[in-house]
Formats: C-alpha cells, structure tokens, sequence
C-alpha cells in the first residue's frame, strides 16, 4: 500500500463525533469508497490487497455480510472471472480471504522463511518496534501453528542488538507485547545523555560564555 493510498483510505475514513444516525449508516457500511482492486496478476501482492480491504472494513465498519456482496467490486480480470468460479463454494468473509491467500498467495518452503528471518539482525540505529513488526511479518508466512509464541520470541529475542540483549532478561518476556514496551525503555535509557555527557555540555557552555564575555571586554 502506497503512502498516496493510505492517505485516500484516511481521508475517506476520517470522521469526527457521530449521531445515531451516522452511527447506524456506519453499521451498514460498504465497500463504495474502497479504493484497492485486485486483478490476480503476478505482479499483485494479496497480502497487501488484504491488508487494505480489511483496515477498510474495520474502519468502516462493514458487515461480513456486506462485504460478501460487495466483493465482486474489488476485483478485476483474471481475480474477478476466478471469484465467478468459485463463490458457490464460499460462504463467509474469512473463507474468501483464505482462499484469496491460497490460490494468489506466494507459498514459501519454510526453509526459505528462516533463512530470511535469521538473515537480518538488528543493527543499531533501527528502532526495535520496527525491527520486531518485520521479523513477525516474516513469520506470519509460515503455514498457522508452525511455530508457539514462545518459540518466535526465543527467535526474534536472539536477533536484537547486543546492547538491548544485555539490558533485556528473556526470562521475564513472557510475549511481544512485553518485549516491545521493556525493549523502548531500555532504548529510552540508552538514548538519554549520560551524567558525564551533561557535565561536558555544562562545562562546554560556561567556557563559551566566557569566551564572549573576553571579546565584549576587549572590544569596549
């Protein structure tokens, strides 16, 4: 999803305080404003359509029922003469989406997937909150149950930076959500000027002062 389309979806999305009446037509909403289409060609990413019809879908807060009969609108050539096809045989949303998946969605070995997860380490000046979100995003490609959560954390965990590993005790991260929130206060802490930095900046300035009060002096 580009950032021109994340805007239009935000734009269209936006909404300040609502009546009931504007909360009722929420309830009924529709995939009209939907600006993402999909036509299955190589080229296309599913993930990415996914990923956009469904904040869509979220934020518009559009019925499994509704999206089901607006479906059909959001694809185009090869996706949507597919969609014909196969309908009669899908009867929710997430049995469309699982579908979408399997027949468009590249299926990499798993080999493949630890090899590119175990490829990149956190480097330094990459914040672990994204660092974390990449590596997860890469194994969200395995097939569901592959891995426990406490496996993909002993995993993601061996691949942060020395200094946050060094501050981070493993046994007290219980999930991602806790390895996230003490991972930014270790970062806060590692950030933060030291007592010695604020001393030489201190002294740094008092000499700076003096020096302008010398020139001030010899001028006059």
């Amino acid at each position: 999803m580009s950032d021109e389309q994340f805007q239009q979806l935000l734009a269209r999305l936006s909404v300040g305080n609502q009546n009931p009446t504007q909360v009722a037509l929420a309830q009924n909403g529709n995939f009209t404003g939907c600006l993402s289409r999909f036509d299955g060609a190589k080229i296309s990413s599913v993930q990415a359509f996914i990923d956009l019809v469904s904040i869509y879908k979220d934020c518009a807060q559009v019925s499994d029922e509704n999206a089901m009969k607006g479906l059909p609108m959001l694809l185009d050539g090869f996706a949507a003469e597919w969609y014909q096809g196969v309908k009669a045989t899908i009867s929710t949303w997430k049995e469309a989406i699982d579908l979408w998946k399997l027949t468009f969605g590249p299926q990499k070995p798993a080999y493949r997937v630890y090899r590119e997860l175990f490829a990149n380490e956190q480097d330094e000046s990459t914040p672990t909150d994204i660092f974390v979100c990449k590596a997860r995003s890469t194994l969200a490609q395995l097939p569901n149950n592959t891995l426990t959560e406490e496996t993909q954390l002993d995993m993601v965990y061996g691949l942060l930076h020395r200094r946050l590993r060094e501050k981070l005790s493993r046994n007290k991260i219980n999930n991602f959500n806790e390895l996230l929130s003490q991972a930014r206060l270790v970062e806060e802490s590692l950030n933060a000027p030291t007592h010695e930095m604020k001393r030489q900046m201190s002294t740094q300035t008092k000499i700076n002062v003096q020096d302008v009060c010398i020139v001030v002096i010899l001028a006059m």
